[in-house]
């Protein structure tokens, strides 16, 4: 044997050598690698952040990119400090649609469609494919591809920061939607073909759906459905007007005089939608240099695009630990005796289903002699006496300064709602832009929501039911083995910590089992917070609990969860 064959003999072995697989597939020693290898893309996006710092340095600063569970203990009171940074790609950098671009996948992507000849067992053609081919090719060409989206969601990078002369240039290279489509993994934005309630019809075929924030069921409700057809009867389809000039009319008084009296408050206010409810509010309380948002860093885009509008006119944001009033009491020590805080919680947190920790926030406001504002959207009809939110589930109705919330859970309409002190509700509708400037909401919506606040107080078994049900699957689940975190409430998160695992498990859930849930993958929610969000009905039925039970025992085998 040669001296060259006895050495590539030896680097055989020494490469198959049991000590050397376990180096190559260490975590650690992969990210090293991966680091030392992009290390010429990290130096770029090193130069483009320090030119970008010398521009806010010579300009003044900008609005800041913070949404919630992006950036995720950056600037966080009674956040543990942050580590080192390690090579992947921060939550930051990526965009807001869920599935964000990689600028590398913007070239040639008719060639990677072309070299992807199945996923998942389905070839480019729509035909199946069994794996089973000589040397396990189908297997092996399923796993490449899966791979592919895996490197690609791992690598995203925002197009934000992408100028020029053409405004749409960042749009056309955007791909990863593109791609996650031809792969038949792009779980977003599908339409239904109608949508029932506990089932729902999805491209021709029935979904049991466990997606839906329709909480008690009451978007076919025979009064609801008969509310919304006489108004349109009664006063057409809208007012085309905002509620300034022409857009209010006592159907909407009315409404608003049953929301403050149902919450035990002087006054209320209905907006047209719930995401305005918060803009609105916030910036208009919030209009100056003097004042602060003090914010749950896990609280919802609407609350957190409402402090960007105040940051505009000069107020501070500061963020505390989620749920945490020791944080709370900390960021509050901070604020200045000239300056003013609004503490700005989620009353049920739409991705957790957690329950905020009202009796401490409430205390440490007090102490401060702050206020605050509890947007109820995911607790009214599901918590407390009636259903009346957060502060009735604590007995703390008086002590919270504006409770708001929207028509578009359990109220089965689209609008929004706001309810607190007659003269603050006064001020906020005369300075609040995105109020004063929409156009009110339309008569059939207003009717729909105020004849569900009705049916919510004359059915109360709704509510019963309905915390039977999530009772029940947070139960089994728990059971099953999975991870469901701190839910308390109709929304129940299953925690996958993996983009494209929860991606696969989605698709399989619906493909194999006809199974409707709401994949949430970054930057939607923090790296390795990855969940599969399901929600519950007080009109599902013991049949599609056990369906749902069944197929999420199957996926999560399958895909090594349980």
């Amino acid at each position: 044997m040669s001296m060259k064959d006895r050495l590539v003999d030896q680097a055989k072995k020494l490469a198959s050598s049991s000590t050397v697989v376990r180096v190559v597939s260490n975590d650690r020693v992969m990210r090293l690698a991966t680091g030392v290898m992009d290390a010429k893309n990290r130096l770029r996006a090193a130069r483009e952040r320090a030119a970008e710092a010398w521009d806010i340095l010579l300009n003044g600063h900008a609005l800041p990119n913070i949404d919630p569970a992006l950036d995720d203990e950056a600037g966080v009171h009674g956040a543990t400090p942050a580590r080192a940074a390690s090579p992947r790609p921060s939550a930051r950098a990526a965009g807001a649609a869920g599935l964000s671009a990689v600028e590398e996948a913007a070239s040639a992507p008719s060639e990677r469609a072309a070299a992807r000849p199945h996923v998942n067992g389905v070839g480019a053609n729509g035909a199946a494919v069994n794996g089973a081919g000589a040397n396990g090719a189908g297997t092996y060409v399923a796993a490449a591809a899966e791979q592919q989206l895996a490197t690609q969601m791992a690598a995203r990078t925002s197009l934000a920061r992408i100028g020029g002369r053409d405004v749409f240039e960042k749009a056309y290279k955007f791909m990863t939607a593109d791609n996650a489509r031809a792969m038949g993994v792009y779980p977003f934005f599908r339409p239904l073909d109608f949508n029932n309630g506990p089932e729902a019809q999805l491209e021709g075929r029935t979904v049991i759906m466990l997606g839906s924030n329709n909480y008690l069921g009451l978007t076919t409700h025979p009064k609801v459905r008969e509310a919304a057809r006489n108004a349109i009867d009664k006063y057409g389809t809208s007012m085309t007007g905002s509620r300034l000039v022409n857009g209010s009319m006592r159907l909407h008084n009315e409404l608003e005089e049953k929301l403050a009296a149902y919450h035990g408050k002087e006054a209320g206010l209905v907006f047209t939608t719930g995401y305005q409810v918060n803009i609105a509010t916030i910036s208009a309380l919030l209009s100056n240099k003097r004042s602060v948002a003090i914010i749950d860093k896990d609280d919802h885009a609407s609350i957190y695009d409402g402090v960007r509008l105040a940051q505009a006119a000069g107020a501070r944001m500061v963020r505390y630990k989620h749920s945490d009033p020791a944080a709370l009491d900390s960021a509050l020590s901070e604020i200045a005796d000239t300056e003013g805080a609004l503490v700005i919680t989620d009353g049920v947190f739409s991705a957790q289903g957690e329950i905020a920790n009202l009796p401490g926030i409430v205390e440490v406001v007090k102490k401060h002699k702050a206020r605050l504002l509890v947007d109820d959207a995911h607790a009214l009809g599901v918590i407390g006496p009636g259903g009346r939110g957060t502060a009735a589930h604590f007995g703390l109705g008086k002590e919270v300064d504006l409770i708001g919330g929207t028509f578009s859970k359990s109220l089965a309409s689209i609008g929004g709602w706001l309810v607190g002190e007659r003269k603050v509700l006064d001020y906020i509708q005369h300075f609040a832009y995105s109020f004063l400037f929409a156009a009110s909401a339309a008569p059939p919506c207003v009717a729909a929501a105020m004849a569900s606040l009705e049916v919510m107080q004359e059915e109360p078994w709704r509510q019963e039911k309905l915390r039977e049900n999530f009772t029940y699957m947070r139960t089994e689940l728990q059971r099953l083995g999975f991870e469901l975190g701190k839910t308390e409430t109709a929304v129940i998160p299953i925690y996958i910590r993996d983009d494209l695992k929860t991606v696969m498990m989605w698709k399989s859930l619906l493909d194999d089992y006809s199974l409707y849930v709401n994949p949430f993958i970054t930057p939607g929610v923090p790296p390795k917070q990855q969940v599969l969000r399901t929600s519950y009905m007080a009109t599902h039925e013991r049949k599609h609990l056990d369906h749902a039970l069944e197929a999420f025992e199957k996926v999560g085998k399958k895909f090594g969860v349980i």
